[in-house]
Parts: structure tokens; C-alpha cells; sequence
């Protein structure tokens, strides 16, 4: 049998059944790899492809498992829509709807480790009510992996269970199951010690990951016999809810609550709020910070955004930072044509998750550029481009907005960055007061909500009216960017370099940015 890995398996640019082109990885667990996938028949709208191992099994049960996670129907689960059975090696595909959002895991890390009480209620009413709808399956499915990685929240604060890897259908009188799988710190006592898991199982996993909500991130532990104390939890979850959590992680299956709708009942009813209620509290989950994200923007065309966001990951990948520097989606395809001639001819090309880009992995730097010939308009919209950016979580990410901020589409990755940068050069007609006025506004509202605003004087030279032009910055400039003489600026294009490869002015740009640098790094 092939010792090949999943991920070894599926590359970007491979096709799945003729029909899903593989995009890019976008998470791996014990039970597979899940893939962002293009489907071809429906103009490149996303699905989510998972690979799985399903080695010394039974495939043909497998197959039959497949079908009828196939026939299910629920607004807080994924929908299955295509299925590859396990090949000779044992390598399963199952083609989803890709979920648009984060995991509970990646939202808490942005949150600084914790969730309000009410959004762990939500999270809770809604988990309810999906594994409610999988307890009363015939056969009965058991999910027996409830975790934070596997239940998604999008903007909306709608909730989704994203993995079915080791689900199993409830076989009556059956007195353990073929594995003992789970996750520690979320599986059932009974999983463990390989006896058979029914609804009881989910109910443990469920209080498991309510308690890892509301304590901040910590796993429950039972020989842990203070980890329901109140003092150790966050100050908004009130005695009451503890009660509830503690019957749902009793060792004793037969102590906890005898099915799902039960524990819904108890927090719908323990907490005076109904179901609708509680599901329309997604908007303290929508529109967070993307920490490490730098959107740069001109006051006005030509004013150099796209400039100092090259010069910006280039100097950030030399300090041995990892960076990724895009192209916006809206504009006219122009960094193919910088990162070929501008110095950055090495490194590897690969696709991107959204089809319209091309990615350029250097060292530290991983470009994303338009292709110059667009791809046909996208089923899914701003799918792809929203997984592209978030992606890039965990790194530096520069998005080169130029003018783009005017948009709605750019105006929101403004509100979602954690620095924002204004480029701005000293032509006089380019400072329209309506622009002004529409920018002041955007950046005072990103600014309320947490967002550090620094301002560039790019083009920057000594000429009788550079106070006067300087006096029109709401603030102090944070970078002064000379200006290149444009015969040797020409020369450096053609010749296929970048300023911050000529000795004359790599320093310069390097001494003008620091203090940028600094601040995008801290963010």
C-alpha cells in the first residue's frame, strides 16, 4: 500500500473527478486534510474537499455512512454534495460547501482568548439544535468529536459543524465501538475506555467545549475538582449555567441529560432567552480585527500605495519576518508585471486559493498578484479573496488597496485591519476635499474600533511649498519616502530591479520606514 500522505495526494492545481480543482490547504487534523476546492461546472464557486484515510476498513460500509450524511439537511451543518469512495491506497474524498467564517479555536485566539458569555450561549443553543437533528437520524449519528477547531461561526454569528470524521451510526445493543477515538479534553469517559457512545457522548462534548469557552481556552478535566469553581471562570458566567455544564460532563452517562433537546431546554429556559433570540446575537460575533493585517491606501491615484507596499514586505521579509503582500481584488492586474520586472524573478509559482491569483513564495515573502489575464467572474464572489487574506493568519499580511478604499468591498477590509496606511505625494489637485472628507470619515470609524492609522509623505523632496503641502496632514507623518528621480526610477524598471536593491536607496527606504515597520510587526 502507498505510503503517501493526503496532503501529498492533492496539490493545488489537481483535479478531483474532473470537476473540483484543488486551491490550496486550508486545515489538517488527525482524521484528514481539508482542501479549498474550485468547482469547475459551477464558474469556480468554493467547496471544501476532505481526504481521509480509511485504511483496514470496511469500504463499502463507508460508502453506505456517505450516502446517508449525503441526505442530511440542517442549517447548522454542512451540506455533502459529491463523494469519491476510498481508492486502492484508502484515500477517501468528500467534496462539502465550503463555510465561510473561523473556528471557535481561531476566534477565541483573536478575541484574547476569551468569548462573551452570550456568544457562548449562542455557539450552545445552536450546536443544540444540530445535534439534536443527528440524534434523531434512523439510524441514530453519533458525532463523538466535538471541539473548538471543528465548529465554524461566520460573520452573521451563524454556527456550523464542520466535521463529521469520526461520526458513527448508533448500532442498537452494541456494547463498545470498533475505535476508541476523540479528542483529550473533549472526549466522553466512555470513548476512552472503548464502550459504545450514544447521544450521552455528545452531550459530554458539548459541555466539554462550553467549558473551554468560558474559561478561556482550558480543557476540562475531571480529575480537576475545582474546574467548575466560579473563581476560576470568567466573571459573566453566571452559577446557574455551571450547574447545567457540570450534569453535562458527568462521568456517569446515565447522569447527564437524556437527550440534546433537553439540554437546549435548559439553557433556553435557565436564561429567559429563546431560541430566535439567541441566534440573533451573531453580530457580536461579525466584523472582527484581523490581527497582523496592514491595509495601504492613496488619498488619490498614482500617489504610491502600491510603491511602499513592495518596498514594505521587502524590508519586513529582511528582518527574517515572515510577510504576504496582495494585490486587491478590484483593481486593474499590475504586480505581475512588478514582481517580473521589478527584482523578483526567483522563487516558486504556484496557484492561489482564489483563481484569479498567482502566488510567488520567496523566503520570507509570499506575493499574491492578479493574473494579467482575469479569470470568468466567480460564482461565490469574494469567497475566495476573503479565505486568500485570512489565510494569512499568523503572518505580517500587506493589502495593497490603492484607491480601492472608495468601494464597499474595500471600505470593509479597512474596517477588518488592525494598521492602516495612508500614502499621499505632494500634488496639489490630487487633495479633492470630498475624497478628504470620505477618508477622514473611514478612518476615525476604523480608529473607535481599535485600528492604528499612520500617514505617509511618499515623494517626499525639498521644494519652497513642502510645509505647506505637509500642513494638510490630519497628524504628523509617520514615514517621510523621498522622492526617486524618475530617469534613474525608469532605468531601475527596465533593468528589472527595485529601489531597495540599489545602494543609493535601499538605505534611505530603509531608514524612512523603520518606525512603520515596527508598528506593522507589533500589530
Amino acid at each position: 500500500m502507498s505510503e503517501q500522505q493526503p496532503e501529498q495526494r492533492l496539490m493545488s492545481g489537481m483535479m478531483v473527478g474532473r470537476r473540483y480543482r484543488i486551491a490550496g490547504e486550508i486545515g489538517k487534523g488527525g482524521m484528514g486534510t481539508v482542501y479549498a476546492a474550485e468547482d469547475m461546472r459551477l464558474q469556480g464557486k468554493l467547496r471544501a474537499v476532505k481526504a481521509a484515510w480509511r485504511l483496514n476498513e470496511d469500504y463499502a460500509q463507508c460508502a453506505e455512512e456517505a450516502r446517508l450524511l449525503m441526505r442530511l439537511s440542517h442549517p447548522n451543518l454542512p451540506q455533502i454534495i459529491d463523494y469519491f469512495p476510498p481508492d486502492e491506497d484508502g484515500l477517501e474524498i468528500v467534496i462539502m460547501d465550503y463555510v465561510q467564517g473561523m473556528t471557535v479555536a481561531d476566534r477565541m485566539k483573536r478575541s484574547g482568548g476569551r468569548l462573551p458569555f452570550e456568544q457562548a450561549l449562542s455557539i450552545g443553543i445552536q450546536l443544540c439544535d444540530a445535534l439534536s437533528y443527528l440524534h434523531e437520524q434512523s439510524p441514530q449519528i453519533i458525532h463523538r468529536d466535538l471541539k473548538p477547531t471543528n465548529v465554524m461561526i461566520d460573520e452573521s454569528g451563524h454556527v456550523r459543524l464542520i466535521d463529521f470524521g469520526i461520526a458513527r451510526l448508533y448500532k442498537e445493543g452494541r456494547q463498545q465501538d470498533t475505535l476508541q477515538l476523540g479528542t483529550p479534553g473533549f472526549a466522553a469517559p466512555e470513548q476512552e475506555g472503548g464502550l459504545q457512545s450514544d447521544e450521552r457522548t455528545d452531550i459530554y462534548g458539548l459541555g466539554a467545549l462550553l467549558y473551554f469557552i468560558i474559561s478561556g481556552g482550558k480543557p476540562y478535566a475531571s480529575s480537576d475538582l475545582h474546574a467548575l469553581d466560579s473563581t476560576r471562570l470568567h466573571y459573566d458566567v453566571p452559577l446557574s449555567f455551571l450547574t447545567i455544564i457540570g450534569r453535562m460532563l458527568h462521568e456517569n452517562p446515565s447522569m447527564r441529560y437524556a437527550n440534546m433537546r433537553q439540554v437546549e431546554d435548559a439553557i433556553s429556559n435557565g436564561f429567559a432567552v429563546g431560541r430566535s433570540v439567541i441566534r440573533m446575537m451573531g453580530d457580536l460575533l461579525s466584523g472582527g480585527r484581523i490581527t497582523g493585517l496592514t491595509t495601504v491606501l492613496s488619498v488619490a491615484p498614482g500617489a504610491g500605495s502600491t510603491f511602499v507596499t513592495l518596498t514594505l514586505a521587502s524590508l519586513i521579509g529582511s528582518t527574517e519576518s515572515t510577510v504576504s503582500a496582495i494585490e486587491f481584488a478590484e483593481q486593474e492586474p499590475e504586480w505581475h508585471a512588478w514582481l517580473q520586472y521589478g527584482g523578483r524573478r526567483g522563487g516558486r509559482v504556484s496557484e492561489a486559493v482564489d483563481g484569479r491569483y498567482f502566488r510567488l513564495e520567496q523566503q520570507q515573502i509570499a506575493w499574491y498578484g492578479l493574473n494579467a489575464e482575469q479569470a470568468q467572474p466567480r460564482a461565490d464572489g469574494d469567497e475566495g479573496f476573503r479565505l486568500l487574506v485570512e489565510q494569512g493568519a499568523g503572518r505580517n499580511t500587506l493589502l495593497d488597496l490603492s484607491c480601492g478604499w472608495m468601494g464597499s468591498h474595500g471600505r470593509s477590509w479597512v474596517a477588518r485591519a488592525s494598521t492602516i496606511i495612508v500614502v499621499t505625494d505632494p500634488i496639489p489637485a490630487k487633495w479633492s476635499s470630498v475624497r478628504l472628507r470620505k477618508l477622514q470619515k473611514l478612518l476615525e470609524e476604523a480608529k473607535s474600533g481599535g485600528a492604528e492609522v499612520l500617514w505617509i509623505a511618499n515623494k517626499d523632496a525639498a521644494f519652497s511649498r513642502r510645509n505647506q503641502w505637509l500642513s494638510l496632514f490630519p497628524e504628523p507623518p509617520a514615514a517621510y519616502v523621498p522622492i526617486i528621480p524618475q530617469s534613474e526610477w525608469l532605468q531601475m524598471i527596465w533593468d528589472g530591479s527595485w529601489p531597495m536593491e540599489v545602494h543609493a536607496y535601499g538605505r534611505g527606504l530603509a531608514k524612512a520606514l523603520k518606525n512603520v515597520i515596527s508598528v506593522v510587526k507589533r500589530r
